[in-house]
């Protein structure tokens, strides 16, 4: 006999995949989650963010922080992968605006 149990996570990511959600969920995330993935300063001079084909777009409204980001993109990218991505990448590439 077969046996057709899943873990929730496991069940709502696959129901995420199968309807091509995953992007909208990680994108979810990051915005709620936003201050205390990044910190105060940081969440403070953000004016948006989406989610886009993998690639991460910040919008910033201090020239001086998006060049320290834009310094610290791959480390950047890396950490938010680790604390959201649950095993996966969702975030391949980030432009900062």
């Amino acid at each position: 006999m077969e046996d057709n149990t899943y873990k929730l996570g496991d069940a709502i990511g696959a129901f995420l995949k199968g309807h091509h959600l995953e992007e909208r969920f990680y994108e979810a995330i990051l915005k709620s989650d936003w201050r205390k993935l990044m910190g105060d300063k940081v969440a403070d001079k953000t004016n948006d963010l989406h989610l886009d084909k993998g690639c991460l777009i910040l919008y910033l409204s201090s020239a001086p922080l998006r060049q320290q980001l834009r310094m610290k993109q791959r480390k950047m990218m890396e950490y938010l992968n680790q604390k959201i991505g649950r095993g996966q990448s969702p975030i391949r590439q980030v432009l900062i605006r």
